[in-house]
């Protein structure tokens, strides 16, 4: 009899090291495809892995055992040692054993070969009634038909946000109305049952720049996500601006965009806006004059004051070192990107110059020499910074503090990343030296407490020990990340060169320009290219003329008959459906497969095995390009580290 709910209970059971989420892991991949996996070889290949993975004394017979019993769970008896349709009006009767069968370990060993162990389902002897049997296919054809006229509601998948709380903070009058340093104690956050903080503070210095590093999906980006929604409430005098969402595209200006972000501006523009208006009326009286002009002259020392004259040479000169040029910085912000939109939103931040500045991966849309402007624009800041980046060249250049988050609680560092990486080491090891040398210290002291426990000479001897271990600080074991690896399926060897343009050039159209004149370039089986030059070069055209999307208007493009590309891009993530799953995105695009088989794979190129079961909506972009990465992966492209981002 199958017993699905006793899964977790038996892996408890079996392996108690075995990590609770591994337990949770395997045992959803059970029930959800209970209907896919029905042999002893689809256990395997949907958990085996994992199971060998963290199980290492798991041998190959233990691992048939195991995955055996897992069926048994899944299907009962039964259907592990029958594979025949139980059919016992058609003249199959089930067979009663005598006792329990190991069909993983005798199925290669049975005496008769008549047996009905034995049989496939064409050799089985059957007795058909052929008119119950038309009876069934009739009725069998009606419900199909009725089906497919009914349409597919999907079940709309509950939402899940995330929740944090912190301990109260204190009023920043006690300190000083002037403090601008952010103090947050005991900060708790979860996403639904998976915690990702727990008590953990954060604290910054005004003025300091703070690089937010640890692991994908381990809860940066929903860390900023907390503190830029005021979840995580930071002292009311502090101004705060995070750069998470590109800039609508409409018909404003980039540069009136950026100018309009400025709120304090702009209510200076619009009440001098109202004075001039009330001293333009006829009939004033001379106490209204005299009132008008003195309130426009203050405000007029105030906007000098505010240096609100610069404004527009500083926002101009904030949009050219990302990448805008004079007459781009004119036009409307829907005739762009939304890559640009995103520098636009950048911009915007950089020119307000908040107290507390978060940036999540601010280099994502950005070419080289934005970026280096953005390095050297950021050093010069004078507010807080806090970013998320995994550009270890970024963080060295402009953070002066490491914030390591990892096990749900933050770990600061001062320093760069190269200074935090080498700091890290180090105290790791110290601690790890620690912990084990006061894990011997217990123990010899907890021997000596058994031996002589009921020794009256040594009693006072035995108690000081006892208050000893009672006041020795508990340390723990150093808890390092797992490594990740990404395994590729073996590629077919073609013969080079695999790609190759000859003599190629390209324009868009008989008016414009040529972006390629004569290119000659070739790939082999081997060959990894980058391809580096600023936005708007032409890097993403030579990819598509590289792909076939665009035919060389002289030239030819020669490619081996058998390749296989996988293409990756930005706009692919962009158009993922936020409310699949990665599984039912690689299930949507490679229909037939089991989903065991995509879990198992796809848990392979994403950080977290959580991650393959969680809507997009809730990805940050890293595991977002994983999926995509994944379906990319998925064919066995010969190339398939194509980025255009």
């Amino acid at each position: 009899m199958a017993n699905v709910n006793a899964i977790p209970g038996y892996l408890t059971v079996s392996f108690p090291n075995l990590p609770s989420e591994i337990k949770d892991y395997i045992s959803s991949v059970l029930k959800e495809n209970v209907d896919e996996i029905l042999t002893l070889d689809d256990v395997i290949a949907a958990v085996g892995d994992h199971l060998q993975s963290y199980v290492k004394e798991l041998c190959s017979d233990g691992l048939n055992r195991t995955c055996l019993q897992l069926l048994r769970l899944l299907h009962g008896e039964i259907h592990v040692f029958m594979n025949l349709p139980k059919v016992e009006e058609h003249g199959v009767t089930t067979k009663k054993l005598e006792q329990a069968v190991d069909m993983a370990a005798e199925r290669h060993n049975f005496a008769e070969m008549e047996s009905i162990w034995k049989l496939q389902t064409r050799d089985a002897p059957t007795s058909v009634d052929k008119k119950k049997l038309g009876k069934a296919e009739n009725r069998a054809a009606q419900k199909a038909e009725q089906r497919g006229a009914e349409p597919v509601v999907r079940k709309k998948r509950p939402e899940s946000t995330a929740t944090a709380s912190q301990a109260p903070i204190r009023d920043p009058g006690v300190r000083g109305a002037n403090v601008k340093d952010v103090k947050l104690e005991s900060i708790d956050i979860s996403i639904g049952t998976k915690q990702l903080l727990s008590s953990a503070d954060l604290t910054m210095a005004y003025g300091r720049r703070y690089g937010l590093v640890g692991r994908n999906g381990i809860g940066k980006t929903t860390l900023l996500k907390m503190i830029s929604s005021e979840q995580l409430r930071i002292p009311s005098g502090i101004s705060l601006l995070a750069v998470e969402q590109e800039v609508e595209g409409d018909d404003v200006r980039v540069i009136d965009a950026v100018l309009a972000s400025d709120k304090r501006r702009q209510a200076m523009i619009e009440e001098e806006k109202v004075l001039q208006t009330r001293l333009n009326k006829e009939n004033l009286t001379e106490a209204e004059k005299s009132k008008w002009n003195e309130e426009l002259s203050k405000l007029y020392v105030a906007m000098e004051n505010f240096q609100l004259d610069k404004a527009p040479a500083r926002a101009a000169s904030i949009l050219y070192g990302l990448g805008f040029t004079p007459d781009e910085q004119k036009k409307p912000t829907k005739e762009f990107s939304g890559g640009w939109r995103m520098r636009v939103a950048l911009a915007r931040a950089l020119f307000i110059k908040p107290d507390l500045l978060l940036l999540d991966e601010p280099t994502n849309m950005l070419d080289m020499r934005a970026v280096y402007w953005l390095e050297g624009h950021l050093q010069q800041w004078e507010g807080t910074i806090l970013t998320v980046s995994h550009d270890r060249k970024f963080l060295n250049e402009i953070c002066t503090d490491i914030i390591h988050l990892h096990t749900r609680r933050l770990d600061h560092y001062r320093g760069n990343y190269d200074t935090f990486e080498k700091t890290m080491k180090e105290k790791l090891t110290q601690q790890q030296r620690e912990y084990e040398a006061q894990q011997t210290l217990r123990q010899h002291t907890q021997e000596f407490i058994d031996k002589f426990r009921y020794n009256a000479k040594r009693a006072a001897m035995v108690q000081s020990r006892i208050k000893m271990l009672e006041k020795l600080p508990v340390l723990r074991a150093v808890e390092l990340d797992s490594d990740i690896t990404f395994k590729f399926a073996e590629c077919e060897v073609l013969n080079n060169p695999v790609l190759q343009l000859d003599d190629m050039s390209f324009r868009y159209n008989e008016d414009a320009p040529f972006l390629f004149r004569k290119l000659n370039l070739g790939t082999h089986a081997n060959s990894r290219i980058c391809i580096v030059g600023e936005n708007g070069s032409g890097k993403t055209t030579l990819l598509k003329l590289l792909l076939g999307e665009l035919n060389p208007t002289v030239g030819l493009r020669n490619v081996n008959r058998r390749i296989r590309i996988g293409y990756f891009t930005q706009h692919h993530v962009d158009q993922l459906d936020m409310d699949m799953t990665a599984i039912e995105v690689l299930a949507h695009n490679y229909p037939g497969m089991c989903t065991g088989i995509f879990a198992l794979n796809s848990s392979r190129m994403l950080s977290l095995l959580i991650i393959p079961f969680l809507s997009s909506e809730f990805f940050s972009c890293h595991p977002s390009f994983s999926t995509v990465f994944g379906i990319c992966a998925w064919v066995r492209p010969l190339i398939d580290e194509i980025w255009s981002s």
